[in-house]
């Protein structure tokens, strides 16, 4: 009888304690994080032929070249990529340098040209003391593309399009023969001669 009541207690016991277990299901939270990667940009040279000499008989320089590197993972509506340049005259300041059909007007450092001779250079005349044009050839990789233009917000510039590219190259190469009628022994002074360009990106 002691052994029955003693079973039954035990299967009390353990039916109380099996009522009494909790159990858990599966169970997920999630949450999703977002940020913005804004447009960015980087320009840098790499390699260049900054300098050279001209010869005073005709004018040939021994060649000037500048390539640049263009990254990006913007569009052309995030920028305007842009070459611009400049060349310093005697009585106007700082002035475009290019002159018809996108070439460099080079201007004397020490004699600065005026502003009538940058101009007259600029058209092909023969009236342009101190300053010396050449022709300029602009060369990319693609998909990029660029060509030059009069723009109503940078003035004569050479416009890059990026064409949906993430990164190319800019190469411009001055040509060694002076474009006719902007060099003269007589009217260009020894020293010297200077043009600078410009390529920036320009946030929209």
């Amino acid at each position: 009888m002691k052994n029955n009541n003693l079973i039954k207690s035990l299967i009390l016991i353990t039916t109380v304690l099996i009522g009494t277990v909790q159990t858990y299901g599966y169970a997920e939270v999630e949450q999703s994080v977002t940020t913005d990667v804004q447009p960015s940009v980087a320009i840098s040279k790499i390699t260049s032929q900054e300098t050279g000499t001209i010869n005073p008989a005709n004018g040939v320089n021994t060649g000037l070249s500048a390539s640049f590197k263009l990254q990006t993972n913007g569009t052309d509506e995030d920028y305007d990529f842009i070459v611009t340049s400049s060349i310093l005259s005697m009585d106007g300041g700082e002035v475009s340098a290019y002159g018809q059909n996108g070439c460099l007007l080079f201007g004397n450092t020490a004699s600065l040209p005026t502003a009538s001779a940058i101009e007259n250079a600029r058209i092909g005349g023969n009236e342009n003391r101190n300053v010396i044009a050449y022709p300029l050839t602009m060369g990319i990789t693609n998909p990029m593309s660029v060509g030059f233009t009069n723009s109503t917000q940078y003035g004569d510039c050479w416009a890059v399009k990026v064409n949906n590219g993430t990164e190319g190259t800019l190469t411009q190469t001055v040509g060694q023969t002076p474009v006719v009628n902007t060099y003269s022994v007589g009217q260009d002074e020894a020293g010297a001669y200077r043009a600078t360009v410009t390529f920036t990106a320009v946030s929209k």
